[in-house]
């Protein structure tokens, strides 16, 4: 009796090569399981954005991931490959992307955004594992710089239902419903240069409550504001082991770090106002930073395979958001510094990676 598939080939006369995984390989958790349950921590954050940006955030949701959906569908069609539409990338792709993008955008652009990051940024390289790059920060980039006006308005509209003020703006009177202010970056953005007093004026009037930081009521992208709400779908996705705690910890622990340090002693004017500390929890807040902390930057396909390159992955993500918020151009830096340090992963793992026993390192 043959020993193996292949002896039995050979004994038949053909030249026939059998390849598979040893039989001893074995997981509980599948891809579609993982990814439907990420799409599934995400709905809370999806419900405030609703509430906070009117019925205009659900329509961007819908079309980004519609888009991602069909497209996904259309290529692996195209490249002869088994549909991948039900493992549920598609999914959290159109989620993440439409998560990214302002309520007030115009309509197309989450269609475009969606389509870049599934077409261009996923199937190009050979679809789900493949990719170099998160697909949804792709999408994002793309459409940040083709419709920057789009991606950057100079107030973002937001129901005030919640606390006593949104920005300057009080609802003492019953005829307010929302109030439109710019978003809580680009005022700490002004506070280079700015005098104690100025600083002291915008860390306490100008800006939002932390309160209202952490539940979401200010002005950003439709996923991005509700702290408290995507800390809530990671917990549970940490919890199942499906989300590394090393990079968030790591990216939060060195974002907090950098603004202390500015704070303290990077700007004495921040320094004399006695509020370095708020200053730090409106970096921390403010932004994309928990969206892409708690689901871009633990993607598993664009992340370090090893412990000690997860730390430094997160570490990376960290400095390059407080270094270009602090001293760029542009008030929010999330986006493109998990692009970049996606593009050192490979480097991070070789770096990283075990001896194996026997051979040199």
């Amino acid at each position: 009796m043959p020993n193996s598939p292949t002896q039995a080939a050979a004994d038949q006369g053909q030249d026939r090569l059998f390849v598979s995984h040893w039989p001893h390989l074995r997981a509980r958790d599948s891809v579609p399981k993982i990814l439907w349950s990420v799409a599934a921590a995400l709905i809370p954050a999806l419900v405030a954005s609703g509430y906070f940006f009117g019925v205009r955030a659900y329509l961007h949701v819908g079309l980004a991931v519609a888009t991602a959906v069909v497209t996904e569908a259309v290529i692996t069609r195209l490249r002869l490959k088994k549909a991948t539409v039900g493992d549920g990338s598609a999914v959290v792709t159109g989620l993440l992307v439409a998560f990214c993008l302002p309520a007030q955008a115009r309509w197309f652009v989450p269609i475009v955004a969606a389509f870049i990051a599934t077409a261009i940024a996923k199937q190009c390289f050979g679809g789900l594992g493949c990719n170099i790059w998160n697909p949804a920060l792709i999408g994002r980039a793309f459409v940040h710089i083709s419709f920057p006006t789009d991606l950057n308005p100079s107030a973002y509209p937001v129901v005030d239902r919640f606390s006593a003020s949104v920005g300057t703006v009080s609802h003492a009177s019953p005829m307010v419903e929302a109030v439109s202010s710019a978003s809580p970056m680009a005022h700490l953005k002004t506070l280079t240069g700015a005098s104690a007093a100025d600083a002291a004026g915008v860390l306490t009037r100008k800006l939002p409550s932390l309160w209202d930081m952490a539940v979401g009521q200010i002005g950003g992208s439709i996923g991005e504001t509700s702290a408290v709400l995507l800390t809530v779908g990671a917990l549970y996705l940490i919890y199942k082991g499906w989300v590394r705690w090393q990079v968030p910890l790591a990216y939060l622990a060195t974002v907090a770090a950098g603004a202390a340090l500015y704070a303290l002693w990077g700007s004495a004017s921040i320094a004399a106002s006695g509020l370095a500390g708020r200053f730090v929890a409106y970096h921390l807040l403010g932004g994309g930073l928990a969206l892409g902390a708690l689901f871009m930057a633990t993607d598993m396909v664009t992340s370090p395979l090893t412990n000690r390159g997860l730390w430094i992955f997160g570490a990376g993500c960290g400095v390059l958001t407080i270094l270009i918020r602090l001293y760029g151009g542009y008030p929010e830096a999330v986006c493109y510094s998990i692009l970049l340090m996606n593009t050192t992963v490979p480097l991070i793992d070789r770096w990283t990676q075990k001896r194996i026993f026997g051979h040199k390192k």
